[in-house]
């Protein structure tokens, strides 16, 4: 009898250690937390995580597909409508830079709270190749999707927003003027095919010089796009889609027209304050928001006004985003 009891006693102990174990376990890997937008007291420690876990570490030149096992519904082009907001950002320097007077420049801490504000939102962020397949009815996207970009290639665009890209797996566009990678101020390639080989950066072209392409002609418009292309896929060792962005936005309907010709089907604008409609979609015609200056609460309040509006889009007022 006394064994008996000896051999429960046993048991008892152990499994009480085992649940301990497993409790302790489970709160150390617990990430998730429902967050109130706009809430002054919002924590990096409280966001939603759903996509950042053992399970997505991210192996070299490995593709990631930002849209596998959603645990939310996706809808096709003729199914829903849905808005596209596409957030434009370009430097970013921490501490913040003084005489920024065009406000081109964000902070690390400033694009966080962005990227953990849309998350905590719902926002599934995408890329524009997705858009690309949605456009094509290839894929579905869920109701509120949201696409990061940044123009230039700057330095910050490496040393700043990449490592947070990183931490809530998130993917971004970055647009290169090709001629200015490597300056003063500027990625080099080898930084360049880091973020790419990572799978959360996509490389495009933003010209081959930062100048107003709207006003040369056919041939250097696309000579100059077609060879800081190839460069491109040269510097990273693989084909990669046509997709361009116009320096200061400048465009026309005859370099749209002459440059969908020379195989870039995506044409991403300025036309600040637009949100793109899926039912609408003119993908020579994208139009974004201007990110830079967007406060944790601007960004969404922005956005929603934007989603409730009837016209392609409204003008820019960047007193919106000043906090």
């Amino acid at each position: 009898m006394k064994i008996k009891r000896l051999i429960f006693g046993i048991i008892v102990i152990v499994s009480l250690i085992v649940i301990i174990i497993n409790k302790n376990s489970f709160l150390k890997s617990e990430n998730k937390t429902d967050v109130l937008i706009g809430n002054s007291n919002l924590n990096k420690e409280e966001i939603v995580e759903e996509n950042i876990n053992s399970e997505n570490i991210i192996k070299e030149n490995e593709k990631i597909d930002f849209l596998q096992n959603l645990s939310k519904p996706v809808y096709k082009k003729d199914e829903k409508d849905i808005k596209i907001p596409i957030i434009i950002y370009h430097a970013f320097s921490t501490p913040e830079l003084e005489g920024d007077i065009y406000k081109l420049f964000s902070t690390q801490e400033r694009f966080e709270e962005n990227i953990i504000t849309l998350l905590n939102d719902g926002y599934t962020f995408i890329t524009l190749e997705d858009l690309y397949k949605y456009n094509n009815n290839e894929i579905g996207l869920p109701e509120k999707v949201c696409i990061i970009t940044m123009d230039d290639g700057w330095l910050g665009c490496y040393t700043e927003a990449f490592p947070v890209l990183e931490k809530y797996n998130v993917p971004a566009t970055i647009f290169i003027v090709s001629n200015l990678v490597g300056t003063d101020g500027y990625f080099s390639w080898d930084q360049a095919k880091q973020m790419y080989d990572s799978g959360f950066v996509k490389l495009h072209i933003h010209g081959k010089s930062h100048i107003e392409y709207s006003s040369v002609s056919k041939e250097k418009l696309i000579s100059d796009y077609t060879s800081a292309h190839k460069e491109l896929e040269e510097k990273m060792g693989e084909s990669i889609q046509k997709i361009m962005a116009y320096p200061s936005g400048k465009y026309t309907e005859n370099s749209k027209q002459w440059l969908k010709e020379a195989g870039f089907e995506i044409q991403v604008l300025t036309k600040y304050g637009t949100v793109n409609k899926s039912r609408t979609l003119d993908l020579t015609e994208l139009g974004r928001i201007r990110g830079e200056q967007a406060s944790r609460k601007s960004i969404i309040k922005y956005y929603k006004k934007c989603r409730s509006l009837r016209a392609e889009y409204i003008k820019f007022k960047i007193l919106k985003f000043i906090r």
